[in-house]
């Protein structure tokens, strides 16, 4: 073969080869293109157009009025309150709907509402000059009222709301007892001396006994005491703590107590007691009773944990005195294993919350409490 022959082969060999290698190379270059690169995509027809939910809060305002001694109706279906307004009484459905007016008056002084159990009596407190107060007991039912004496500082329902407790300052004598009546006052007897000035009362649960201490008072040990409530011997079931409150379960069975940890100290500590003032047991909660609610299944305290008290405080004296505002946490304790649960996380609390007046509705899915800083009623879905 001549040599012009053989360049013409191998030119032709060369130019094949290297389309050959071309080709190759661009294929080659052009899958990885594709695959690096993302492709966009369309999401399914039936999650197109559709808005994220917006969280629910977990605390939510029932009514934006300051009210007075919200407590759940007797069916368990609404809420029943005063304005603190102007002293009207009103009924309302759990969710803040329905509202409707069940006692037109205005009451002008109101200072406390005393529902009996069946939410259809009450034992009104209105302030007067100084420290003394008048009290005036109404019955929906019948749509009547009357003025209870003179001379009365404390007063309370039995569990039957059949009767009233009260404390009686006696002028004349100057002495101070501890009573039962009817409502009306009428047909009252005296069941005990007090020793003290300012009391508190409650009737234990199931049970004929009516339980009184002396007002929690930090620089002052707080003697529980008992009687019955026919009248009879007094019986001493715990003392030995400064400024105690307490707070019966509902079948009588225990009691929260809290107190400060020293005499004019500035922690409170939570604890269980038994009727008889027995079995001791420090929950380690630095809270007050009025912060607190037994569930119906009496081993679970639901509790509002306070913060932002001042490091000088004398407790509980300077919190009942309204010297300051807490800044309420929202929890529960199982009294069985100790266990505490958090209700509702910190970020999630619209503000700052100073919780009084708990209590649940029937089946224990809400949790209600009063705002003591704006007065509001305010309802944690549990």
């Amino acid at each position: 073969m001549s040599t012009l022959k053989k360049i013409f082969f191998l030119s032709i060999f060369i130019f094949v080869l290297s389309l050959l290698f071309w080709g190759v190379y661009n294929l080659s270059f052009k899958k990885t293109f594709v695959d690096e690169t993302p492709k966009e995509t369309e999401a399914p027809d039936e999650i197109k157009n559709v808005v994220p939910p917006k969280e629910t809060p977990a605390i939510i305002a029932v009514f934006d009025e300051p009210a007075i001694s919200p407590v759940l109706s007797a069916d368990g279906n609404a809420i029943r309150y005063y304005s603190k307004t102007n002293g009207q009484a009103w009924e309302i459905s759990l969710d803040g709907t329905n509202k409707k007016i069940i006692g037109d008056t205005e009451l002008a002084g109101l200072a406390d509402v005393y529902w009996s159990a069946d939410k259809n009596k009450v034992i009104t407190r209105f302030n007067k000059i100084g420290e003394k107060v008048a009290f005036f007991y109404y019955n929906y039912a019948e749509n009547k009222g009357v003025k209870l004496k003179d001379n009365l500082d404390e007063v309370a329902w039995n569990t039957n709301g059949n009767k009233i407790l009260y404390k009686y300052y006696s002028p004349a004598s100057q002495e101070r007892t501890l009573n039962i009546a009817d409502p009306d006052g009428t047909s009252w007897q005296k069941l005990a001396d007090l020793k003290y000035r300012y009391v508190n009362i409650a009737q234990i649960p199931m049970s004929g006994l009516i339980s009184f201490w002396n007002r929690p008072d930090a620089y002052t040990e707080t003697l529980l005491q008992t009687v019955p409530a026919i009248g009879g011997e007094e019986k001493t079931v715990f003392t030995g703590k400064f400024g105690a409150d307490y707070l019966w379960n509902n079948s009588g069975t225990h009691t929260l107590v809290s107190h400060s940890d020293i005499r004019m100290g500035n922690r409170m500590q939570l604890a269980t007691i038994n009727y008889n003032g027995g079995e001791y047991k420090n929950l380690n909660i630095p809270t007050f009773v009025s912060k607190c609610l037994w569930s119906k299944d009496q081993k679970t305290i639901y509790y509002a944990l306070p913060g932002n008290i001042p490091e000088n405080s004398i407790l509980p004296n300077d919190y009942d005195e309204g010297k300051f505002t807490t800044t309420d946490t929202f929890w529960k304790v199982n009294l069985e294993n100790g266990e505490k649960t958090r209700l509702v996380e910190t970020e999630n609390i619209p503000g700052k919350f100073d919780v009084a007046k708990m209590f649940l509705n029937s089946d224990e899915s809400i949790l209600f409490f009063t705002n003591k800083i704006d007065g509001e009623l305010y309802r944690i879905d549990l």
